[in-house]
């Protein structure tokens, strides 16, 4: 029997097409304008930055991308990829001279040690007003809970609970994360996906949605929303200056 653990963690883990060249379409209804130079942060095979430049001809989209087979999937689709993690990046040689108006942070944070650090960093490279997008589980979601409730806290290849995230966020504390490393959060949307939550509901009542391991109460829609939602999209901008490194 072979174990997610060993598949999918360590130096040596592999390229695999269905998630490093899974296109993002859902991100694109976030992007109605062009978006000038795109800095594609965690760019996989560049499948997501493609769609980016299908919609807007002449958008100029460069990739980070840490997986060494990803960065060279996706250098035959972006204009320029750096295979390197946010934390090796030297901007001065491996950025010149870009001008980057928008960030993608799709399904990154959560994988990182340290994403506040992070986010610091990145906000280093970045003019006052440059937008962010950035997409993050939301392991306040009805099926974790219920799972958790039932005493199961299981990794797997994908989704939620991936192998390899590392930390895990609310609606709150991701609105918290960007706030204290020197952003301006715009929107969080709570991106809903009824068909992985609605088979784990036994029982509804007005207020309160029943599993089989768990009775909880919501308060407000935003509440439901946050049980239904897998994922949020957090819009964001680089503040005025960026917030004080700590020490």
């Amino acid at each position: 029997m072979t174990y997610v653990w060993q598949t999918h963690l360590g130096n040596d883990a592999p390229f695999d097409p269905r998630y490093h060249t899974n296109p993002r379409y859902e991100i694109m209804s976030f992007i109605n304008e062009p978006p000038g130079t795109v800095l594609d942060i965690g760019c996989g095979g560049g499948a997501t930055g493609r769609l980016v430049k299908e919609k807007f001809p002449g958008t100029r989209v460069v990739g980070i991308e840490i997986n060494g087979s990803a960065a060279e999937h996706a250098r035959g689709v972006l204009d320029h990829v750096v295979c390197a993690g946010v934390d090796d990046i030297d901007p001065a040689h491996d950025l010149p001279d870009e001008r980057i108006a928008t960030v993608l942070l799709l399904d990154v944070l959560e994988h990182l040690y340290d994403p506040w650090r992070a986010l610091q960093r990145i906000r280093s490279w970045l003019a006052a007003g440059t937008r962010v997008i950035a997409s993050v589980p939301n392991v306040r979601n009805l099926a974790t809970l219920s799972e958790l409730a039932g005493g199961r806290f299981e990794y797997a290849e994908n989704g939620v609970l991936d192998v390899t995230h590392v930390r895990f966020f609310t609606r709150d504390s991701l609105r918290d994360l960007f706030e204290q490393t020197g952003f301006d959060v715009r929107r969080i949307t709570p991106l809903t996906q009824p068909a992985a939550v609605d088979p784990v509901v036994v029982h509804r009542r007005p207020g309160r949605l029943d599993t089989r391991t768990l009775s909880i109460r919501y308060r407000s829609f935003e509440d439901l929303e946050d049980l239904y939602a897998l994922q949020y999209v957090v819009d964001a901008r680089a503040a005025g200056s960026p917030a004080p490194a700590r020490t």
